[in-house]
């Protein structure tokens, strides 16, 4: 047996056990286009038209701009930040962090920033400066990514740091901080570690760790928790709920490289949810934390959301079940499911191997393997 036909049976063998789709045998995405279609206007806003405001917000921004590198759309991506900077960070993303919310009639309606965005938009200007070989993307990312350091990080320890959902409101008088587990991909961080050694990206990862690990005892993680002289813990602010916001904690553990030394103590934590999924068929659409009653099904993109983590727990067949329910759930012809759809472009396409995160936490795309 030649060397290159043993090695072509076992990457053959390696998809295979996988249990994963083979839509991603070629570069066309249908579903990024319907997508761009249906979600991306007036030159390269993302719309959620289930507010009647139709307002774009920072997060879908940073999410089409990652969803453009995947799909390898420089022009989309070029649109999609040229409104971004334009609108949301008054034309200038080294002076200010991008207004988190805006709308046609109003423009800024509020000016307060969501970290987890600015993280996903700095991460994604510097990998496509990288997969690009585009300089100007690359130093728009490292100024935006020191500017979250500046101004959305807060420092508990000499080791830990927490990232503020915000650069402001998220800090008591008391000195209680309040925090959203599923704005630290652990992905982006260590990407950011590796790229910044000399930063504090590290204490970032750290805190972050912790964080996710003391916050989700029962096997599930919530949407909001308070941290206050070294406790998590619950308030009538952070009620202990995990749903739409806790749903994106289980998606991006799924897709954490598994070369990743923490990556097996985080699924050991999130165990609950792919339990309930096992047992149910159906990923739950809210979790009391407390009580550990749940409340609904998930609609389709929690099940795509779900599909990494169920990959990752060695689950295929019900990762596949899962994936299925999105497809079959997820409605993609009207503006007004805007959410659904951006969890459902993340895990169907992670699925089908159009991208994976490596251990440094760069993208690694489909589309860079040659295909056309």
């Amino acid at each position: 047996m030649s060397k290159a036909y043993a090695f072509c049976i076992l990457l053959l063998v390696s998809f295979c056990s996988q249990g994963q789709s083979t839509a991603a045998e070629s570069c066309q995405w249908p579903q990024w286009l319907q997508f761009k279609q249906v979600y991306i206007q007036d030159g390269g806003r993302v719309v959620d038209g289930y507010d009647k405001r139709r307002i774009t917000t920072s997060e879908g921004q940073s999410y089409g701009l990652f969803f453009a590198l995947i799909a390898n759309d420089q022009d989309t991506f070029s649109q999609l930040w040229r409104w971004t900077e334009k609108h949301l960070a008054q034309g200038d993303i080294s002076a200010r962090l991008p207004a988190w919310l805006w709308s046609p009639e109003q423009g800024v309606i509020d000016d307060n920033s969501a970290s987890d965005s600015d993280l996903w938009i700095a991460y994604t200007l510097l990998e496509a400066g990288r997969v690009w070989q585009n300089a100007y993307y690359s130093n728009l990312g490292f100024l935006l990514a020191q500017r979250i350091l500046t101004e959305e990080v807060y420092s508990v320890s000499k080791t830990h740091a927490h990232l503020l959902p915000g650069k402001q409101g998220f800090v008591a008088k008391t000195g209680a901080i309040k925090l959203n587990p599923s704005y630290v991909p652990l992905q982006l961080l260590s990407y950011m570690q590796h790229l910044y050694p000399a930063s504090d990206w590290a204490k970032v990862r750290q805190g972050s760790e912790a964080l996710l690990l003391a916050t989700a005892e029962t096997g599930y993680s919530p949407d909001w928790i308070w941290l206050h002289q070294g406790r998590f813990d619950f308030n009538p602010t952070a009620p202990g709920i995990g749903s739409y916001n806790a749903i994106r904690t289980y998606l991006w553990a799924g897709m954490l490289s598994p070369k990743d030394p923490f990556k097996p103590s985080l699924l050991d934590a999130l165990k609950g949810f792919t339990q309930f999924i096992v047992a149910r068929s159906f990923p739950p659409r809210e979790v009391n934390l407390v009580t550990q009653a749940t409340t609904g099904e998930g609609p389709a993109g929690f099940s795509a959301a779900a599909v990494p983590l169920l990959v990752s727990m060695s689950e295929p067949a019900h990762a596949k079940t899962q994936y299925q329910r999105s497809q079959t759930l997820l409605v993609t012809t009207q503006d007004n499911a805007y959410y659904d759809n951006v969890l459902s472009l993340f895990g169907q396409a992670w699925y089908e191997q159009r991208y994976r995160f490596n251990l440094q936490g760069e993208v690694e795309l489909q589309w860079q393997q040659g295909c056309e």
